[in-house]
This record gives C-alpha cells, structure tokens and sequence, in this order.
C-alpha cells in the first residue's frame, strides 16, 4: 500500500510539475518574446537567409533598425545584438547562425569596450535554456555553469537558476514596450520615441564586467572572425555613436580596447568603421552616454546603410 501511494505521489508531483513549467514557459516567453525570443528563434528555427547580419550588444540590438539599413541599401538584414553581449556569446550567436542558415555576404560586428571584458554574460542569458536541443547553445551554457543534461530532462527545473527579476517576471502583466512605427523591427527594438527618453538598465542589460580585457574574449572575437570568413562572409567592425562628453571617450580601457581591435582588423583585413562622433553636440538623440533614442537610431542605421552600400556595392548583386 506504502509503495502504491509513493508511486501516485510521484506520477502526480511529476505531472503537475510538468503543467506548471509548460505555463511558465508560455508566460515567460511571452513577456520576453520581442526582446529574446522571436531573435532565437530567428536565429536557430528559422529558414531565411540574410545578406547582412548584425552581432553585437545592445548598441547593436537598440541602435541598428534593419528596415532603413534594407531601406537604403535594398538588401535584407537581421539585427541579431542582444544586450550585454560580450565576445563569448557574439561566438555563440555566429556558430548557431551559420549551422542553421546560408553564410551571411557581410556580418557587422559592434565592439566597445564591454565587448573584451570579462562579464560571465552568459550565466543570465536565460532563454537560451529554452533551446538546449542545440548542442552549441547546451555546451556553452554548461560551461556558463548551467547542468544542462538535468534541465533537458526536468525541463521546469531550470526556472531555478533564474536570478528574481526574471523569475518574478512571469507574473507581470500587460505589454512592456510601445509600439511605434518600426521601432520594433528584424530583431531591432527600441522604446524610445522621444529624445531625452531615459534608458532602463534591465531592458539593456548593461553588465560592464572587469575594468581590464580579457584573454579569453579576444580569443573568442578571433575565432568568430575566423569561422566567418572560412564560410565567406565578409566581417566588418562597428564603433558606435556615443556622447561627445562621454566619459568612456577618454577612459584607458576604451583607447586599450581601440587598439586591440585595430590590431584584429589588420591582421583579418577588416575594415572598421567609426560612428562615435555621429551625434556630437547632438544629445537629444541619446538616452545615456552610449545609447541611442529611436530618432537616433534612424540616424545613425541610414549613415551605416550608406557606409555597406558605398563601399561593398557587389552585395547588391549577391542578394539571396
């Protein structure tokens, strides 16, 4: 009798353990959808294929609008920035990428100072536990720490490695950002519509890491650039706008970081591009030191178009 109750009690704590994660999963998936999910599943599920990628944090992810970069130069783009991003998950994105999609023609990377340090960002990506049929995202998010095996098996379990804001997230209701004429857009978003909008750090996920590059980092840039150019693509650097009384202009980690990345981009034959003094004596497109309001990101996405068509104008005939 002892062991027929164990059992019912086991199959009944299984199965409503199961309901219970199969309506967080919704829940959570919905309230994150714009920011996360429609990009993964871009990015992993899904079947076009692009002449230009963007990869990068979120400069990339709330700064670059596909729809006036396809606008001007009339080929088709996604933005696959994610906030926080560091060189680590820049390699996670363009390995799953090229598994699951044609290479790219060209694929901008955005690179700071953030982009080289240490920051773990990894171990708050979250929604990647969604996708751990993938053996790249389930490999790397078990280095991040995460005991993959045991969450593919007990999927409802991962709901414990979330830090509170996103746990307590499911329960929040009602539509997080505003909808306005392409701010939400091919992986792009930005809720900013007016200038001197205030940035929310949870939407950017801003996570500076260590003041000091980091080996590991500059290793993982380098093996991106090299995976992409193996498979064709033509890789190009991005330095994005930022404030002309920036701090981070003058900071010794960002000049450290600028010649590491021009170091890279001599050594791959990479053309970078600078885009900090874009907005100078212009704050009102700026939302922070270093990210742009909607109106900004119009700017600054249609002089980036006119950069990729000026200089790489064979893209247009290599459109898929």
């Amino acid at each position: 009798m002892y062991i027929r109750r164990l059992i019912i009690v086991a199959i009944a704590t299984c199965v409503i353990s199961f309901l219970t994660g199969w309506v967080f999963d919704y829940q959570f998936k919905k309230r994150w959808s714009v920011i996360f999910f429609e990009k993964s599943d871009e990015l992993i599920k899904g079947h076009n294929n692009y002449d230009i990628i963007f990869l990068g944090n979120s400069r990339v992810h709330f700064g670059i609008n596909p729809y006036y970069v396809d606008s001007v130069t009339k080929l088709n783009s996604y933005n696959f920035g994610t906030g926080g991003a560091d060189a680590q998950d820049i390699r996670l994105s363009s390995l799953v990428y090229l598994q699951h999609h044609k290479p790219p023609k060209l694929v901008i990377i955005s690179l700071d100072k953030a982009s080289l340090g240490k920051k773990d960002i990894l171990k708050t990506r979250f929604h990647y536990l969604f996708y751990l049929e993938n053996d790249t995202i389930s490999k790397y998010m078990k280095l991040a720490g995460f005991p993959t095996p045991l969450i593919k098996a007990l999927p409802f379990i991962k709901y414990s490695f979330f830090d509170e804001y996103n746990r307590t997230s499911i329960f929040v209701k009602g539509t997080p950002f505003p909808v306005f004429a392409h701010n939400i857009y091919k992986g792009f978003m930005n809720p900013h519509q007016y200038t001197r909008s205030k940035a929310a750090d949870n939407l950017y996920n801003i996570n500076a890491g260590s003041n000091n590059l980091w080996e590991p980092s500059i290793i993982y840039l380098r093996n991106t650039i090299a995976a992409l150019q193996q498979a064709g693509s033509t890789v190009v650097f991005i330095s994005p706008p930022e404030k002309n009384h920036s701090l981070n202009r003058e900071s010794t980690l960002k000049h450290n970081t600028d010649s590491i990345i021009n170091i890279i981009a001599q050594a791959y034959h990479i053309r970078y591009f600078h885009f900090e003094k874009t907005f100078d004596d212009r704050e009102e497109y700026f939302v922070d030191d270093i990210h742009l309001n909607e109106p900004g990101t119009k700017i600054y996405s249609i002089q980036l178009a006119d950069s990729i068509k000026n200089i790489y104008p064979y893209l247009k005939k290599a459109s898929y």
